[in-house]
């Protein structure tokens, strides 16, 4: 069987876990610790979260991009702004993780289900081209380091916050339960958003709030299980010798949405449990075709997973996962002394 490089592998955590800008370290107190084994602190390690301290100065870059465009533009239109990213899931297994900031045009939008009202203001395709030119000159006048090569968005690298920004543009899509359910507290679950591509289309439509609730909301249930979960997979991912390149992100999350609640519930201690539970779905969905492509992204809108060619990186992730289960399962059941560090990890 294959083995995995902890040393290196925990070498790689820290890495992802330093903060340049406070040039101090956001890993456990516990990681230090002699009574635990590389491949156990390496599972425990890798299913905490990054605290929030570090999470808000990613909300914080793209609150300052946002403050910039603002003082700055002269359009004819509103703007709303709103963020997606890893970060509003606490799904992030980096320090310096990207934020998406969404830029969205709030003088119309685009319904469900058309009721005869057509606005006639202005073109709409004319609106987010100038929204995204004006855009590129005011962050290029402010940022030293702004990529507007993007189809969908333009990248802005915050050099003091040591941040990246990815300003992405679009129009509202509002669906027939949103209208129903808008004034309620939780309204935007049912709104989605028409992303653009650039230079001319097409829109793409996407249900990032939905997305971001059900994640939470699944990360509450579980006692932060699935979130956990997630940012396993994550870490495993990024520290695989194998070349995983068409698994992303968005399958990890929705390979782990996808298993029962109940299974994924955290208590300390459980975390090979966790692991075991992943690592048995991921054998169901190489196994079964049929079963994967039926899985639903945690928003219920998309199926992520119905391309064959995801097959193989899953395969090699699993792989990855086994042996870290394997090895740290047997240092855990011969040593009551790690059994109990990891209790207060």
């Amino acid at each position: 069987m294959a083995t995995l490089n902890y040393t290196k592998r925990l070498s790689n955590l820290q890495t992802r876990k330093f903060d340049q800008e406070l040039h101090e370290s956001v890993l456990s107190k516990s990681f230090g610790t002699r009574d635990l084994p590389d491949d156990v602190k390496y599972l425990v390690e890798s299913m905490l979260p990054i605290d929030n301290k570090y999470n808000n100065k990613t909300i914080e870059a793209a609150e300052m991009v946002k403050k910039h465009l603002e003082n700055k533009f002269q359009l004819h239109f509103n703007r709303a702004y709103r963020t997606q990213g890893s970060v509003k899931t606490s799904t992030n297994i980096k320090v310096h993780s990207d934020l998406d900031l969404l830029a969205i045009i709030d003088k119309y939008f685009y319904p469900e289900k058309s009721n005869g009202n057509v606005y006639t203001e202005s073109d709409p395709n004319v609106d987010i081209k100038e929204f995204r030119k004006q855009a590129t000159t005011i962050l290029k006048g402010i940022y030293d380091e702004v990529d507007d090569t993007g189809e969908k968005c333009i990248s802005v690298f915050n050099k003091n916050l040591h941040r990246k920004i990815d300003v992405v543009f679009g129009f509202w899509y509002n669906t027939e339960e949103y209208e129903k359910t808008k004034n309620g507290g939780n309204y935007e679950y049912y709104r989605g958003i028409y992303l653009y591509k650039f230079p001319n289309g097409p829109r793409e439509k996407d249900f990032p709030f939905a997305h971001i609730s059900q994640v939470n909301y699944k990360g509450d249930q579980t006692a932060d299980g699935s979130r956990k979960g997630i940012r396993l997979l994550k870490n495993l991912r990024a520290d695989s010798e194998s070349k995983i390149e068409n698994l992303k992100s968005f399958h990890l999350t929705t390979i782990v949405h996808s298993i029962e609640t109940n299974n994924l519930i955290y208590s300390p201690g459980n975390e090979v449990t966790i692991a075991r539970e992943i690592s048995g779905q991921m054998k169901r969905i190489i196994e079964n075709p049929a079963y994967r492509k039926e899985i639903k992204s945690p928003n219920g809108t998309e199926h992520p997973l119905i391309k064959d060619e995801l097959v193989a990186d899953i395969k090699n992730l699993k792989e990855d996962l086994d042996i870290l289960i394997e090895d740290a399962s047997k240092d855990i059941l011969t040593s009551p002394t790690i059994r109990k560090a990891i209790l207060t990890y």
